[in-house]
């Protein structure tokens, strides 16, 4: 079952709509797990930015980004039992390009945001079939802070050492042209609900 909406409704509509106790239990804690790992993550990934933002500005919160983001999104997957990525239509490393299904679930989110209806809390939670077996996929939409757009803002407003070192470390870069408010992407995680045989 498909689920897009704030946090405060999933409680109550998993009870109402789910069968079977063992399924809601499952399902919660399911949930209960990928929200933990996207939070830590991107608890994680923001006290790194910050450390370098402070120990060398913008350009060094690039090169930051590009060393250590990847091993440690592997690093918190791994400690949550889980699949966890960052995604975006617009990368700016292509580790991030979502799949079929997350592009579809970003495309529903870039629409509530348009419509001004994508709020703190939005998520998409849904169990489905993944090589036959049984797992919840979690998107959780991430925004563009003030602070983001040092690095994400239109190319031509950013200092000319940050553009340097987005050069350097993502030739292929898609990730600016931002603004203050803007969808940047979502943490989409998989959460197994059945264990291979």
């Amino acid at each position: 079952m498909k689920r897009m909406m704030t946090a405060a409704a999933v409680c109550g509509i998993l009870f109402s709509a789910c069968g079977g106790g063992d399924d809601i239990a499952d399902r919660q804690a399911a949930e209960q797990r990928a929200e933990t790992a996207a939070k830590e993550l991107v608890g994680t990934l923001l006290g790194e930015v910050q450390r370098a933002m402070k120990a060398g500005g913008p350009a060094a919160a690039v090169r930051t980004c590009a060393e250590k983001a990847q091993p440690l999104t592997d690093k918190v997957a791994g400690a949550h039992g889980v699949t966890l990525r960052r995604v975006t239509d617009r990368a700016r490393n292509p580790l991030d390009t979502p799949d079929t299904y997350e592009a579809a679930v970003l495309s529903r989110f870039q629409e509530m945001a348009d419509a001004g209806t994508l709020e703190t809390g939005t998520l998409h939670s849904e169990v489905v079939a993944m090589d036959g077996r049984k797992a919840l996929r979690y998107m959780k939409p991430i925004t563009i802070k003030k602070p983001c757009l040092a690095c994400h803002a239109p190319a031509e407003s950013l200092k000319p050492d940050v553009r340097d070192a987005i050069a350097e470390q993502y030739p292929d870069d898609q990730a600016t042209g931002y603004a203050a408010g803007d969808l940047r992407g979502a943490i989409s995680v998989i959460v197994p609900l059945e264990r291979e045989q």
